[in-house]
């Protein structure tokens, strides 16, 4: 590496970039302190490694200036509250509930705005529109494993997004050049419509274009599961594809090197316009570049210097890409690469081409694994065979479909048809998903110390050897994990509740549904049974049949998900009917809760103190009230028991406890004062949607908290609210 400036110039600037972003972070501190340390130590060694202390100041200085430049510009949209906002239209795209989503850059602001509208005005790239509404900041994860859209949109500079009916267009205005695009786009989006069937036409227009807006989200899971979902995005190789293609079809026709090498690279340039600027397409036009440079010039390429220079020009054009994980993948697949250039042994023989292969998807795998693991908390143990089976098969079909894309449908369309349908088929299988849940970043770190001592030329370690010992690094980071402390969880699911216990027999839910977010069970509880290291929640109980309370449970029982599921035993209603249908269908045992009843493990104990069997109070009166202790907490879980309820309750054994889980989301008619000295509560959890219309919790019950001298804690203020298990627990 010391021989590579541009790859330690680049690890400095991405570090001191990631330190400033996670500057209040302890974890940061420290790993900054041991960098620094570390560095001093190589610089005693050799002055080169200076290159990374030079890369971490440049890195620290840009990401500085972004972050005061960002938080400038976010504390103007106060200023455009209630007022017209005017912008210009760089995007136009459709929504999959048919909303217009148009993409504005506005004069004042340096952050680009997404706009939603049901006008069904022709809206043109470069018209300048003004619209009513209040610009809203991009929410950040408010849950552990809960991805993060301000990330997200915040890496590609949107900032801000809005719903407006109201819009206006000022000056009607043609970009012909982002109109040519719009029409190419257009007019291959057409032809894969006639040439192939929707669901090949669908997956091509993901590989071809980037766009999976219409593809199902049950291929893009299985593409995921299978380790093959960056089959479905355009890649680098794609690029490469695209701009070698032109570059050796041209230097065959003219013979000319530079000028087969111009139009290799407007290629690749046009294709990665027309496919919408990804990262990973970006980095590749970048590293073509110079390799069409390299080739000119007469000098050395290098792959991991090359992609070192993309990396530092992607991130000082926008230091917030840190948080990208595309671009986090993409460069950390090609550094992988490259470093297995550098150790793959000779392999001869029979089957040599296969075995070849496999070796390499094997060790792309294991390279790749740990970032898949902080970033998915799971990978899939036999991606390597899907990778080896599928991607050749994805590829050849990719530049079939490419070439015949002009052309009516031929036999040749069929032949990729039946390509296309046996990678999606490949993609549906099991390919073993090990889940590990969070892994601290120092984990990671150290697997990737293991890997460079492995490929160091100075150690000659045979390649087996180094192997060996990069997949027990892997060893390493599935085994730290189950050391973790076990946690008790309120989770942050908007206007709802949802009660996850880490306990010796696996997870215990106590509801976990939302009126308020669409999908809370894809989205906001499966991703934190997944962190904690689960891929099944063991028991799931619901407290009554409000969609705020079973949404997300109904949701995980129709992915196979939930092994129990806990009912209150009153008269079956149509949610419970519904329940009960989807429980049947996918193998989920089910049994049923009353007063006297108890849910026991080593750890937790929770009695059923309400309501009685078959009671026939009104559904949220006759909510399930459990009590008992948690991983060492006493804890009263009261679902959504009102007054009628809480006076029943008086008399039926409450007793004093830890942490009370308010009832009814903190409702003016739930947890009054003789409720409140009745148990005591140390802490009293509120969980209830930012903003919602039921205008939960209500002033009154707060008051009644704060005169009972417990500590309030709300999902809507504080996300999720996590407590460890007690040592002596």
């Amino acid at each position: 590496m010391k021989k590579r400036p541009m790859v330690l110039i680049f690890t400095g600037v991405l570090s001191g970039m990631a330190v400033v972003w996670n500057i209040l972070s302890m974890t940061t501190a420290f790993y900054l302190l041991a960098g620094l340390c570390l560095i001093a130590g190589m610089l005693c060694q050799d002055r080169r490694y200076g290159w990374i202390m030079a890369g971490m100041i440049v890195g620290i200085l840009f990401a500085v200036f972004a972050r005061i430049s960002m938080n400038l510009d976010l504390s103007q949209v106060k200023d455009h509250a209630n007022k017209y906002t005017t912008g210009t239209v760089v995007e136009v795209s459709q929504t999959t509930t048919g909303k217009q989503a148009l993409l504005l850059k506005n004069e004042v602001l340096e952050g680009k705005i997404l706009l939603y509208t049901t006008n069904d005005k022709k809206i043109n790239l470069g018209d300048r529109v003004s619209f009513a509404g209040n610009l809203e900041i991009w929410e950040d994860a408010s849950n552990p494993g809960q991805f993060s859209s301000r990330h997200y949109y915040f890496s590609r500079g949107i900032y801000y997004h809005v719903y407006s009916k109201n819009l206006q267009i000022k000056i009607h205005k043609n970009l012909y050049f982002d109109q040519t695009i719009l029409q190419c786009r257009t007019y291959l989006k057409q032809q894969l419509a006639m040439q192939y069937d929707q669901e090949v036409s669908d997956f091509l227009n993901g590989m071809m274009l980037g766009d999976k807006t219409n593809l199902d989200d049950d291929i893009k899971d299985d593409f995921k599961e299978s380790g093959l979902i960056h089959l479905m995005a355009v890649s680098g190789l794609h690029i490469s594809l695209a701009g070698r293609g032109i570059y050796q079809l041209i230097r065959k026709l003219c013979g000319s090197f530079v000028i087969s090498s111009g139009f290799g690279m407007l290629a690749a340039l046009f294709y990665c316009i027309l496919t919408g600027m990804s990262v990973s397409s970006l980095r590749a036009v970048i590293m073509l570049l110079i390799y069409f440079l390299s080739q000119i010039f007469g000098e050395h390429y290098d792959l991991l210097s090359s992609a070192s220079f993309a990396g530092i020009i992607l991130l000082l054009g926008c230091p917030y890409r840190v948080y990208d994980t595309g671009f986090l993948y993409s460069f950390t697949a090609v550094f992988v690469i490259g470093v297995y250039q550098r150790i793959k042994p000779a392999i001869r023989g029979r089957f040599a081409k296969i075995r070849e292969s496999m070796m390499f998807c094997a060790a792309i795998q294991a390279g790749m694994f740990p970032v898949m693991i902080y970033f998915q908390y799971e990978a899939p143990i036999l991606a390597f065979l899907a990778n080896v089976a599928a991607v050749p098969l994805a590829s050849t079909a990719f530049t079939m479909a490419f070439v015949l894309i002009v052309l009516p449908h031929t036999i040749f369309h069929d032949l990729i048809s039946q390509m296309i349908s046996l990678v999606l088929w490949i993609s549906s299988r099991s390919y073993g998903m090990l889940t590990i849940g969070y892994v601290p970043f120092f984990w990671v770190i150290l697997f990737y110390g293991i890997v460079w001592l492995c490929i160091d030329q100075r150690n000659k370690i045979r390649f087996s050897i180094r192997i060996s010992l990069i997949y027990m690094g892997i060893f390493m980071l599935t085994v730290i994990p189950m050391f973790r402390r076990q946690t008790i969880t309120f989770l942050d699911v908007g206007q709802g509740d949802c009660f996850i216990a880490d306990t010796s027999a696996g997870l215990i839910v106590s509801d976990g549904g939302s009126s308020s977010v669409d999908q809370v069970g894809k989205y906001r509880i499966l991703p934190y049974i997944k962190y904690l290291g689960y891929q099944k929640i063991r028991a799931a109980v619901l407290s009554h049949m409000d969609e705020d309370h079973y949404s997300g449970i109904l949701e995980l029982i129709k992915m196979g998900r939930v092994e129990y599921l806990g009912l209150p035993e009153v008269e079956k209603d149509t949610a419970m009917e519904k329940l009960i249908k989807a429980a049947e269908q996918n193998n989920t045992k089910i049994f049923y809760l009353s007063r006297g009843r108890m849910i026991r493990t080593r750890d937790t104990c929770l009695e059923i103190l309400h309501p009685q069997k078959n009671s026939n109070m009104e559904k949220n009166a006759a909510s399930l009230v459990m009590q008992g202790k948690v991983l060492g907490y006493q804890m009263l879980l009261t679902g959504d028991v009102e007054k009628e309820g809480e006076e029943q309750l008086l008399g039926e054994g409450l007793k004093q406890t830890e942490i009370l889980k308010a009832a009814h989301h903190g409702s003016k008619n739930s947890t009054s004062s003789e409720f409140l000295q009745k148990v005591q509560p140390e802490q009293t959890i509120i969980s209830c949607g930012q903003n919602n219309r039921y205008g939960h919790p209500h002033k009154e019950t707060i008051h009644r908290l704060k005169n009972c001298h417990t500590k309030i804690l709300r999902t809507d203020k504080k996300g999720a609210i996590i407590f460890q298990k007690k040592r002596d627990g």
